[in-house]
């Protein structure tokens, strides 16, 4: 076995601190648990308000240490996106009174399932969330946790990409009563179908969104429908339905909607829409404020 690499933590530190922003930035320094913990040791991290930690090697015991360490008690936002956090590291971070002034947490890309979704969902420590990224492993049983917390009601995004959520998910999501403040819905990677896009355009909860991404869903045709004769999306400025299933009639049946009169940007790639579909997008009086279609990697001129 290969030694571990010496990192020099000072040096790690004094180049990823602005101390006027009260920000970290170690992401990407293949750090683990033990080089976190000697991060934690130094004075200088004293204060921080936000910390940034994506694609590292950071597992349960370096969360543990951080949510333990009254110098992270300033925490507005951490980032441990692609990291290596169990739902055990999850349960400490629900209730560290480290985190309550926590607004932004992103797990997502970790190895967390329906019941770290459960301990988040049920944290009143985590009550001041506005943002959550959480994943990878959550499924329809943490999707339904989530919608129906009763402490995270402050939530203006929610992020729950490639989790394994179907339909069931979606409904859940759509029915929930405690996330009327959403702008902002995640879903790609997922498995959700028309039915679980009907459930959410006609969700009267999800009617402030601005942005929906469903990337790599296979929403096909009844989904597309679903989307353009939803009136509770009339607030989306940007779409992401980047390989859903379309089809030439699901890009046409959006491309008739009237619903949809705030859109901005809209991603249709990979979805085998013909050019004669696509030029139904160019100068379409449906989308006054329509700025980037995307067909292909490039965008359409409208």
């Amino acid at each position: 076995m290969a030694e571990k690499e010496v990192k020099d933590i000072d040096s790690l530190i004094d180049q990823g601190l602005n101390t006027e922003n009260s920000e970290l930035d170690l992401r990407e320094k293949e750090l683990d648990d033990e080089d976190l913990i000697k991060v934690l040791e130094s004075d200088k991290v004293k204060g921080v308000t936000a910390l940034f930690l994506e694609f590292n090697d950071i597992g349960d015991e370096g969360l543990k240490a951080l949510v333990a360490s009254d110098k992270m008690k300033f925490l507005t936002a951490l980032n441990l996106f692609k990291n290596k956090v169990t739902d055990e590291g999850v349960k400490a971070l629900a209730k560290a009174k480290t985190m309550l002034n926590l607004s932004e947490l992103i797990l997502s890309d970790n190895e967390i399932t329906a019941e770290g979704a459960k301990v988040v969902a049920t944290s009143n420590i985590l009550g001041n969330l506005v943002s959550l990224w959480l994943g990878d492993k959550v499924g329809d049983e943490g999707a339904k946790a989530l919608a129906s917390s009763e402490t995270l009601t402050r939530l203006t995004q929610l992020s729950l990409y490639r989790n394994n959520i179907s339909d069931e998910g979606a409904l859940a999501i759509a029915q929930s009563k405690n996330l009327s403040k959403l702008t902002e819905l995640n879903l790609n990677w997922n498995f959700i179908e028309g039915e679980g896009v009907e459930a959410l355009a006609e969700s009267d909860t999800l009617s402030n969104l601005t942005q929906l991404t469903l990337t790599f869903n296979p929403i096909g045709l009844r989904g597309a429908e679903a989307i353009a004769n939803s009136e509770n999306f009339r607030n989306l400025t940007l779409m992401d339905l980047y390989e859903a299933d379309l089809g030439d009639r699901g890009a046409r049946a959006l491309a008739e909607s009237k619903n949809l009169p705030n859109l901005e940007t809209l991603v249709l790639i990979h979805n085998d829409v013909r050019e004669g579909v696509q030029a139904l997008f160019k100068d379409n009086k449906n989308f006054p404020k329509l700025k980037d279609v995307y067909f292909y990697t490039a965008k359409a001129e409208v």
